[in-house]
């Protein structure tokens, strides 16, 4: 979707019109699921933001300021929800190891251990195929982050920079990193 197009639809939306915010979803629910994923690392999880991304954007579409990069804005918004549902999630988790179950023991070990058996899904191993699934699990967080803004996001350098605080130059280092990890694990992939 073109600035121009994204700003016609968002414009419509803010009007009220569904018709502009399923475009704006059909065009955008696999980078906002990447931003979201990256941050909160859980499939469930991420869904569910994406899907609360969406009924944000009806909510704030009147907000967009026309001539911005609107990847970079909508990418904003998503990662500060994530941010949020992870510091949320964190709030529960500690008040959650302070209590005791009926049983007098702690909750926290039980709750930490079906979080880990949630995480390893079948429908996880459907996303990517499992030669990229395994050379992305090659990358750290940040080189990952940034691959997914670039590519699936089409950010530029200096967008993907302001948006994570970091310099410019650390950000086109890592993603360089990341793709020459990629490249390395992929041609190993295809050797065997």
């Amino acid at each position: 979707m073109t600035d121009k197009e994204f700003q016609t639809a968002i414009s419509l939306l803010s009007k009220g019109d569904k018709g502009a915010l399923r475009q704006i979803y059909e065009a955008y629910i696999r980078f906002i699921y990447a931003i979201v994923y990256d941050t909160v690392k859980r499939r469930e999880d991420a869904e569910d933001i994406t899907s609360e991304f969406f009924i944000k954007l009806v909510r704030v579409a009147g907000t967009y300021k026309k001539g911005t990069s609107h990847r970079a804005w909508m990418a904003a918004i998503a990662k500060n929800m994530a941010i949020d549902a992870l510091r949320k999630s964190n709030r529960e988790v500690l008040e959650s190891a302070f209590t005791d179950d009926d049983t007098g023991e702690n909750s926290y070990i039980d709750n930490k251990s079906s979080q880990a058996t949630n995480e390893a899904s079948v429908e996880d191993k459907a996303i990517l195929s499992e030669d990229m699934k395994n050379a992305m699990g090659t990358l750290n967080d940040n080189e990952r982050e940034i691959i997914d803004l670039k590519l699936l996001g089409g950010l530029k350098f200096k967008e993907i920079a302001h948006m994570l605080g970091q310099p410019m130059g650390t950000v086109t280092w890592l993603y360089n990193q990341g793709i020459k990890k990629l490249r390395r694990c992929l041609s190993d992939y295809e050797r065997e």
